[in-house]
Formats: structure tokens, C-alpha cells, sequence
């Protein structure tokens, strides 16, 4: 195999990386679909945006589990929920 060769299949496999990884924070009633909304829809935002607030709280991956959540968990909810509905 030459390095064209090589650099070829190893591009493909970051660009299948990266398209699952950006796949992550789609809700799953869109990943079903074959023809997806433009703009999506407003539970699948609902969906994408809790999956960011649990990136933020336990500074971790999407999907992370932690059997001992942070102390400050339930204040930092509670100050990010009230921020968001003063909007």
C-alpha cells in the first residue's frame, strides 16, 4: 500500500468519525427520518439542548454517566434554567 493509499483510508475514517461524532447531539426521532426538516424542530432542539446543559455540568462527553453527580448540580441547574426563561 502507498502512502496515497494510506492517506486516503485514513481520511475516510476521520470523516466517518467525525460524521457519527456530530450525529451524537441529533435527536433520535431525526436520525429515523430519511428526509430531515431544514430547520429541524423544536423537540429535537429540546433534545440537542439538553445534551449540551449535561456536557456543561459534568464537563464530560455527550452521554456520560456518573453514579456521584456534582454537589453544586442541582444550583447550577436551577441558575441555568432560570437564565434561559428570563429570555
Amino acid at each position: 500500500m502507498n502512502d496515497r493509499t494510506q492517506y486516503i483510508n485514513y481520511s475516510a475514517q476521520v470523516d466517518e468519525c467525525r460524521y457519527y461524532r456530530d450525529q451524537l447531539w441529533t435527536a433520535p426521532e431525526l436520525l429515523r427520518m430519511t428526509t430531515r426538516p431544514i430547520n429541524g424542530t423544536q423537540k429535537a432542539d429540546v433534545y440537542s439542548f439538553a445534551i449540551i446543559l449535561q456536557e456543561i455540568m459534568f464537563r464530560a462527553e455527550p452521554y456520560f454517566i456518573d453514579m456521584e453527580p456534582p454537589q453544586s448540580m442541582t444550583r447550577d441547574c436551577t441558575f441555568i434554567i432560570m437564565c434561559f426563561s428570563e429570555m
